[in-house]
């Protein structure tokens, strides 16, 4: 703010080489660099704070619900993937005529530079879930479900349907309880659930046997069948 104060006062107005306010002139403009370069270094460090900050406060979120760096890979990924098409795209518009070289150098230098940034990120993240991983924490993928399972996602249980690359196929419609089959789910279309929204499973031979011994109740409410899910 100092700096602005000392350049504001000049207006833009050039240095008057043969005045006798030029000496002053460049001795303030010189101090306002100085403070605008400290500035920047400052902001740089808060910046790099921030950054760590952030990146402690993700990764303990990491450790509680991993889904969601899952999810924000995903996102990276995607942007990662829009960045190259519109690298494709800049050079067949090169080749066809329709920019100038200059046009494609720069467009060309500023996707570079956003491609590098979201590689970097992702292989940040990536590197996370590896360390998560090997510390124990579980991330769940196709092959730890079969048609028949029960997947557990937040409060529900939801039978398996389908085993997908990316989803599991789950009865669809309102809430008929903890505890949701194709039996006595309440409309005939299926839903799909991400992976990273996963949080356990029950096999299909284990509910069978606590549905046997009464300690699973599918339908009914959250309430009557609480303790019953928690034993689940």
């Amino acid at each position: 703010e100092r700096g602005r104060e000392i350049t504001r006062g000049y207006a833009g107005e050039p240095v008057k080489v043969d005045h006798y306010s030029a000496k002053r002139h460049m001795r303030d403009l010189e101090r306002a660099h100085r403070l605008f370069g400290q500035s920047a270094e400052e902001q740089g460090e808060a910046d790099r704070c921030a950054g760590r900050a952030d990146t402690a406060e993700h990764y303990e979120q990491h450790r509680t619900n991993p889904g969601v760096t899952l999810r924000r890979l995903e996102r990276l990924q995607a942007d990662r993937r829009r960045v190259e098409r519109q690298q494709a795209r800049t050079v067949d518009d090169a080749r066809a005529g329709e920019i100038t070289l200059e046009a494609l150098v720069e467009a060309l230098v500023r996707l570079d530079a956003d491609h590098a940034d979201l590689c970097d990120e992702i292989g940040h993240w990536e590197r996370i879930v590896k360390e998560a991983e090997a510390e124990g924490v579980k991330l769940w993928g196709p092959d730890d479900f079969k048609a028949g399972d029960f997947v557990r996602s937040g409060s529900r249980l939801l039978e398996v349907l389908r085993v997908n690359k990316k989803t599991v196929t789950v009865p669809g419609g309102p809430e008929a309880g903890p505890i949701v089959s194709q039996a006595n789910r309440r409309y005939s279309f299926n839903g799909k659930l991400p992976y990273d929204k996963v949080t356990g499973r029950v096999s299909a031979e284990e509910m069978r046997a606590l549905l046997a011994e009464g300690k699973a109740k599918p339908g009914g409410t959250a309430a009557e069948s609480g303790q019953d899910q928690r034993d689940a």
